[in-house]
């Protein structure tokens, strides 16, 4: 049996703590949601050495609203592809019903390969008035 050891960054920066979950489904739900909230806490762009890592810059989109939120989910949905590959067959909603001003919610929805068995798993990504984002497992 493979024992989980992380993401490479969780790895090198070892300050994720593996042994506080009771198993390794768990250690890997936290450490998918640990790299989500990185991506989406970042602004695409402002990484040097991959200007694709993170979410669109939300304060830059001149677009109507219906094409501001086509394009936030399109950009955010390539930035998990590649730089989440434990996620795959990956969808990401915008919540309309829960858009307001300086706050969205996003729903990301995928596969995870657990105990060598494909499991369905959603996530939401709370992005806050303060700038902090919020990402957890949601039973939907």
């Amino acid at each position: 049996m493979k024992v989980f050891k992380g993401s490479l960054f969780e790895r090198l920066n070892s300050d994720f703590d593996f042994k506080q979950y009771e198993t390794r489904e768990e250690a890997l739900y936290a450490s998918v949601a640990n790299n989500l909230s990185r991506i989406f806490s970042t602004n695409a762009g402002s990484c040097e050495i991959a200007t694709d890592y993170g979410r669109p810059d939300l304060n830059n989109i001149n677009l109507s609203m219906k094409d501001s939120i086509e394009r936030i989910e399109y950009f955010c949905e390539l930035s998990i592809k590649k730089y989440e590959p434990r996620l795959y067959k990956t969808k990401i909603a915008v919540s309309r019903e829960k858009l307001t001003m300086n706050q969205m919610n996003i729903v990301i929805e995928g596969y995870l390969i657990v105990d060598g068995k494909s499991r369905k798993i959603h996530f939401k990504a709370d992005l806050l008035k303060n700038g902090k984002v919020k990402i957890y497992k949601d039973g939907i």
